[in-house]
């Protein structure tokens, strides 16, 4: 039987080292003890924080370095959980590390406020008696705009403390699904069985002696690729049949969750948790309403895509379990870890020297914790702090798409350190609007150069399939799913009840019009359950205009060379130097109107020409 192995059985070349963080526990427990320290003195300016301009200076440069420790701290706890989520000391680390945030950022929480008392005129007038300070003006100016939702110094150091319980919806979500729930196991055909299979669209019952394989949150989707029509009906009917046996922890974590966002909202002043989500990167609701409306008039493209799934499958109606099946007639070439690297290298090449050596330094500097452990955090993302090398968390399948996810990673991170490495420590993150703009850009060249330079034609399919996949996964599905929270958020807000029941509801609502050639079952209706980026609140729709201002600057770069991507770099380096929207402007993207998104979505179309030339 095919299981997942224990993380002692991984050779240390494909485990990330954490040694740039801390030695051991041991260097952890002492840097823990100096920002409990640091949060001592940082409190202590409470009440005179803006009395003159050095002791302005004095309290951020203090507030900064308790900032980066607490981060150092917060980030190695838990990428020590996220290695195991069963390892108890682990998780109490990490639970540690959580109380010494919660207690970092109450014992700052008197600062914002203290600001936001002065006027325009008077941080002018600091500014110019302490030089120091214009590191900090846009900073200042991010400050003052969220005044009219900053409360009392006593509210904000109550909303600080409440942080922990504030996001336990998640971490009990998480809990239940990485370390808790576990998975069936199903029979897969023979390869004689399965080769005969290929294009049916079932099988003889008497065929299917192959071996077991255990379904995991990690490779649920990857099974989903399968030639195999039944053997990913089996798939597909186990897992959602697992999830069924949850839906009330996971339908309550949910309701709380959503109830949460919104009982923040209003503690700061708005009138829904969509608006709070927004505001904070200062990205107007418009962008989110122009993504939602463009996307809904321009589903033809996606019906189409799915239309050829039909077709492929030979199936009367487009199944659920035919969502993710590549339009190719083979499952996708194996490619190893080492295979995939080498290709990310060579694929961005475009964006420079400097940039692809800084990658190939990377793989070989074990940033990257590569294959699925048993009990490891599922999915991938990338990590570190201003202070360490990058970190990057993987499940790596040996397939294409786990090599997209490999470049799409390697773009955080490379964002990350051109950061940290020309901003100061208060511009050194950025918000996930643009974060989603680096990744996708790997993934855009990588696409490109595979198809420029790869010969295997069944390799060529399979990329202008994973591609394809990217756009329908990224573009269609995470713009669903921002529909989704939108509206259960205003249930919410409305005073409807979120039970399991509605929240199928809405979201076989949502299926039916995303995927209307499909038949929309009552196991689809729960997918909702598996999606942890829920749990973020109004998250996933970056990922959707992500991808649309990266095509856009892949195809400049492409036309134009490298004054392009010198200004990728630019951007790049940039960031949270300036708003979301004016960033991407630097990088010549406008994502506050609908043209970027149109262009998105004509270049999927034209990949689906391609793609039905081939068929």
């Amino acid at each position: 039987m095919s299981t997942v192995p224990e993380r002692s059985e991984i050779d240390e070349e494909y485990k990330w080292d954490l040694a740039s963080l801390y030695a051991d526990t041991d260097e952890w427990e002492s840097a823990f003890e100096e920002a409990e320290e640091l949060t001592e003195v940082v409190a202590s300016y409470e009440g005179q924080a803006t009395e003159d301009a050095e002791t302005l200076l004095s309290v951020l440069e203090d507030y900064e370095n308790l900032m980066r420790t607490v981060s150092n701290v917060v980030s190695y706890a838990r990428m020590r959980q996220d290695e195991d989520t069963r390892d108890d000391d682990a998780k109490a680390l990490f639970a540690r590390a959580q109380s010494l945030s919660a207690d970092a950022s109450s014992a700052a929480s008197f600062l914002d406020p203290e600001i936001q008392d002065l006027d325009r005129d008077e941080v002018e007038a600091m500014i110019e008696a302490e030089p120091e300070l214009e590191e900090y003006d846009h900073y200042f100016d991010d400050v003052l705009r969220m005044k009219p939702h900053t409360r009392s110094t006593e509210v904000e150091s109550l909303l600080a403390d409440l942080s922990e319980v504030t996001g336990a919806a998640g971490d009990v979500y998480d809990m239940l699904t990485n370390a808790d729930m576990s998975f069936p196991t199903v029979e897969e055909p023979d390869s004689e069985a399965r080769s005969a299979s290929d294009r049916s669209s079932g099988d003889d019952e008497e065929s299917r002696d192959g071996e077991a394989v255990e379904i995991s949150l990690n490779n649920f989707t990857t099974l989903q690729k399968r030639q195999d029509r039944q053997f990913r009906q089996d798939v597909y009917e186990a897992f959602y049949d697992e999830w069924a046996e949850v839906r009330n922890a996971v339908g309550s974590a949910y309701k709380n969750a959503v109830k949460t966002d919104s009982k923040i909202a209003q503690a700061r002043n708005y009138e829904t948790a969509r608006e709070a989500a927004l505001d904070g990167p200062n990205v107007p609701t418009d962008v989110y309403d122009t993504l939602v409306e463009t996307v809904r008039e321009n589903l033809d493209p996606l019906h189409r895509h799915a239309e050829l799934k039909r077709e492929h499958t030979d199936g009367d109606e487009l199944a659920m379990w035919d969502l993710y099946v590549p339009l190719t007639e083979t499952e996708s070439p194996e490619i190893d870890y080492e295979q995939a690297s080498e290709y990310v290298v060579d694929a961005v090449a475009p964006l420079g020297e400097d940039y692809q050596n800084r990658v190939a330094e990377g793989l070989d500097s074990r940033w990257v914790d590569v294959y699925e452990t048993r009990g490891k955090q599922s999915g991938a993302y990338s990590g570190g702090t201003y202070d360490s090398q990058p970190y990057i968390l993987m499940n790596y399948q040996d397939d294409v798409e786990s090599m997209y996810t490999l470049a799409h990673e390697l773009g955080h991170s490379l964002h990350s350190e051109y950061t940290s490495e020309v901003q100061p420590y208060v511009y050194s993150g950025y918000e996930i609007f643009v974060a989603e703009v680096a990744s996708t850009v790997n993934e855009a060249l990588l696409t490109r150069h595979l198809l420029d330079t790869v010969e295997d034609e069944q390799l060529r399919r399979h990329v202008l399939d994973t591609y394809l996949e990217r756009f329908r996964s990224t573009l269609y599905r995470q713009t669903m799913f921002a529909e989704f929270e939108h509206r259960a958020h205003e249930m919410s807000e409305a005073g409807e009840p979120l039970t399991p029941d509605r929240l199928d509801g809405l979201y076989r609502e949502l299926k039916g019009d995303y995927y209307a050639p499909g038949e929309i079952d009552d196991r689809i209706a729960r997918e909702w359950m598996r999606i942890p980026h829920f749990y973020r609140a109004f998250y996933v729709y970056q990922y959707a205009t992500g991808i649309s201002a990266a095509v856009a600057i892949a195809q400049s770069i492409e036309e134009e060379g490298d004054p392009a991507a010198e200004r990728y770099r630019t951007f790049l380096e940039s960031g949270s130097s300036e708003y979301p929207i004016e960033l991407l402007q630097t990088a010549g993207v406008d994502m506050a109107s609908a043209g970027p998104i149109e262009d998105a979505i004509a270049e999927y179309d034209d990949a689906l020409d391609q793609m039905a030339d081939l068929l």
